[in-house]
């Protein structure tokens, strides 16, 4: 009988999930930090920078959720990878009533060991979250 655990090379597991735990009215450039790590397998997560390095060469999968800044909030962000800018979540008013956006995208990457990957703002202001279970995410693994 053959144990699918062996098959399986533990040690080129990767996978995070993290969120932002407080809101902000005035974010409008750079890298959003998520903050709270809900896991990171692999450690390839860093809460301190908001960047995702490779730990291993992989297909990878990430995934970014945002949640616009209140009524007359649009945010755009951009999923980068070793500075180039892959895919666009947007968060778009429609009307000043329409309260929150959320703005969703997920790409898949071909990474070598210790690509980079983030997410930085392109346009817009602010993004809102909730503390207990954050609503603004970015999460990775490979595939």
């Amino acid at each position: 009988m053959i144990n699918i655990a062996n098959l399986v090379d533990l040690s080129k597991r990767v996978a995070f999930s993290a969120g932002v735990t407080s809101y902000s009215s005035s974010w409008n450039s750079g890298t959003l930090v998520y903050n709270k790590v809900i896991n990171n397998v692999g450690g390839g997560y860093n809460p301190n920078t908001g960047i995702f390095t490779a730990p291993v060469e992989g297909d990878y999968a990430f995934y970014v959720s945002i949640l616009s800044y209140g009524n007359s909030h649009d945010l755009f962000v951009d999923i980068v990878s070793n500075g180039s800018k892959k895919f666009r979540a947007i968060a778009e008013m429609g009307s000043t009533s329409d309260g929150f956006e959320t703005g969703t995208n997920l790409v898949t990457l071909k990474l070598q060991k210790g690509d980079r990957v983030w997410v930085t703002h392109y346009r817009g202001q602010g993004y809102y979250t909730y503390s207990e279970a954050p609503s603004t995410t970015f999460s990775g693994f490979l595939i």
